[in-house]
């Protein structure tokens, strides 16, 4: 039986512009049954989450004192700015996410996901660290920890989603839920950033849910990816040509809504420092990684740049690799591939690159990768994946750290190359709407 709004079941391709979900609405009871029947088809993602949490737990708190002989917990410096900015939000202080004191530079999704965390860990007293104090043990990551490491998690579900989705299953999809945990370690555990992760999660369900021809459900989806992580708006561009013509306008809107609600109160209350942080996009340029796109980047103080530039020829060119889809139609494979093609882009156009930025794309690659019918093919995605999240975190000239991590990226999209066929860019021309094509 097929449930109004939901993703798994399978594929139907909408003809002449037909739209499914119009004026279909799912019951409490079809809902429930779907989110049951989607966490047992996830039964070997679940179990690969819980032991990415345990791995990642033992890895801050045992690390130092076995491997260094040293009490200090490895806890990621970033989510304390950010753990700062959920208990503003719990305060009932939105408008103050963007103070001095919390550091946060993008969207304010993740501040709102981690209030009830903050105001938790506030209630019980427990110890926490906030730049410049930091504490060699703080209570609180007893908490913030499981917590930032489940929700960074979930991406492997949609990861897995996915690949079911293309016909990916057995002992394949199971070691590729591993390599994903392998890949992602880097971005929650040792940066704490799951907000990237979030987004990647929120905007593949999107890509499926769009697949279904559920377009309000897809735009919503794509709202709450946004609102964690504005650059998976990169990606946005082919999910746009892909959606018929009449719904386009509601993508956008239901795509924006959540973003432009919870950016509303920072932007009337503090205008001059919200703007400020949003626009300029600040990064370190000593104490991360310059690229030869530094060059373009206005300076704000001696150590920081801002990265606004780089990140708009990325944007720039997202749309372009969106207007070819249009203009000559990729499969559905052909369309994740772009999608991982596009994620890269923030990596090659960025000024001042930091570690965790690879791990969304090197994700999807991996994930692109697994719908090819060779198993070498999917090892030597993950094995550049492995050595590219390896290389970037070694020091180099701006050229001598670009050039390869473009190069490490350029292979695992070349490993995941479903075909020029599919990929649809590169053959013949054509008119033809993306949304319109029966895939």
């Amino acid at each position: 039986m097929k449930l109004a709004g939901v993703i798994d079941p399978p594929f139907e391709p909408v003809q002449d512009g037909v739209v499914p979900d119009t004026g279909q609405r799912a019951d409490l009871g079809s809902q429930t049954s779907w989110m049951v029947e989607h966490l047992k088809r996830r039964r070997w993602t679940l179990m690969v989450m819980a032991t990415f949490v345990i791995v990642s737990m033992a890895y801050s708190l045992l690390w130092n004192p076995v491997v260094h002989h040293s009490h200090v917990w490895v806890i990621p410096g970033d989510i304390w700015s950010t753990f700062r900015a959920a208990h503003w939000v719990g305060w009932g202080d939105i408008g103050g996410i963007y103070g001095p004191d919390t550091q946060l530079v993008t969207f304010p999704g993740i501040a709102v996901l981690l209030a009830p965390v903050a105001m938790v860990s506030s209630t019980l007293g427990l110890r926490e660290s906030l730049t410049p104090i930091i504490f060699s043990q703080p209570s609180s990551w007893l908490l913030l920890g499981p917590a930032i490491l489940l929700l960074g998690s979930t991406c492997l579900m949609a990861l897995d989603a996915m690949a079911e989705e293309f016909g990916v299953n057995g002992l394949r999809r199971i070691v590729l839920s591993f390599m994903e945990a392998v890949v992602i370690f880097q971005v929650v555990t040792m940066w704490g950033h799951p907000e990237d992760l979030l987004a990647l999660t929120f905007s593949l369900y999107a890509l499926l849910a769009m697949f279904r021809g559920r377009w309000s459900l897809s735009g919503w989806l794509w709202g709450a990816a946004i609102v964690f992580q504005p650059l998976v708006i990169l990606m946005f561009p082919l999910a746009f040509v892909r959606t018929p013509k009449p719904q386009r306008l509601r993508l956008c809107l239901y795509g924006a809504l959540p973003s432009v609600v919870l950016l509303s109160a920072p932007l009337v209350t503090q205008w001059h420092r919200t703007s400020a942080v949003l626009f300029h996009q600040a990064n370190a340029r000593f104490l991360d990684h310059a690229t030869p796109w530094i060059a373009l980047s206005p300076t704000f103080s001696r150590t920081s740049v801002g990265a606004g530039p780089g990140r708009m020829i990325a944007v720039l060119a997202a749309v372009l690799i969106g207007y070819l889809a249009y203009r000559r139609p990729p499969s559905t494979v052909g369309l994740l591939w772009l999608c991982a093609l596009a994620l890269s882009l923030r990596c090659f156009f960025e000024s001042v690159m930091v570690v965790f930025y690879l791990g969304p794309p090197l994700a999807l690659i991996v994930l692109t990768a697994a719908t090819c019918a060779s198993w070498k093919r999917l090892a030597g995605a993950w094995a550049i994946a492995v050595v590219a999240t390896v290389f970037a975190f070694h020091r180099s000239s701006e050229w001598g750290y670009w050039a390869p991590m473009v190069a490490f990226l350029a292979i695992g999209l070349a490993c995941a190359w479903p075909g020029r066929a599919e990929v649809g860019i590169f053959g013949d021309d054509s008119t033809t709407d993306l949304a319109t094509i029966d895939t």
